[in-house]
């Protein structure tokens, strides 16, 4: 419970909770487990209930869940991997993998949380394309991740746009090769 209330913090003060994160105790397993896990879980039966609220077929709500699953357990695994490799090869930090998996968890996890926002206010009501972008948001939580992340002064917009493009572009690339993989699903 209490990532999930780091989660809500990173959203409406990110330095701050960044900060009270770096200073908490961190069993990755648990992280994992507990609440970044549950949390891809619940993203892709948000999507499945599509098939309640909007005329598709149980298979293509199936594959729906399934994809936005795999969008999300992969990208975080790349993500761990390519932002290990930027933070060592191109900020020239080294960071433990905890507090990497910690800072992708926890960017994933808002974009997730960003993610069935969308669904269920699409579910419900006609929202404009502007709603698609709420994403973006992630670009001012790793923006106030700096410190946490210990990058360098002179690197922080390479960082920082860096990273926000990475963090949108790899889930949707995963999206898109399983869009094309999967037979019948637009």
């Amino acid at each position: 419970m209490n990532d999930l209330k780091h989660l809500f913090l990173l959203l409406f003060s990110p330095g701050k909770t960044w900060q009270k994160t770096d200073k908490a105790p961190c069993a990755t397993p648990l992280f994992l487990n507990q609440f970044l896990y549950p949390l891809m879980g619940i993203t892709a039966v948000v999507c499945f209930l599509g098939y309640f609220f909007n005329d598709i077929s149980l298979s293509r709500a199936l594959q729906e869940a399934i994809i936005e699953f795999v969008k999300f357990f992969g990208g975080f695994y790349a993500l761990v991997y390519v932002t290990k490799v930027f933070s060592t090869q191109v900020l020239e930090v080294v960071q433990p993998e905890s507090r990497i998996k910690r800072f992708v968890g926890y960017n994933l996890g808002l974009y997730m949380l960003f993610d069935i926002v969308i669904l269920i206010a699409r579910y419900f009501y006609s929202v404009p394309g502007i709603v698609d972008f709420l994403p973006l948001l992630l670009a001012y939580v790793i923006w106030n991740s700096q410190k946490y992340m210990e990058v360098p002064d002179q690197k922080s917009i390479l960082y920082v746009v860096t990273m926000t493009v990475l963090f949108l572009a790899i889930p949707m690339a995963i999206q898109k090769l399983l869009y094309f993989l999967m037979p019948g699903v637009i």
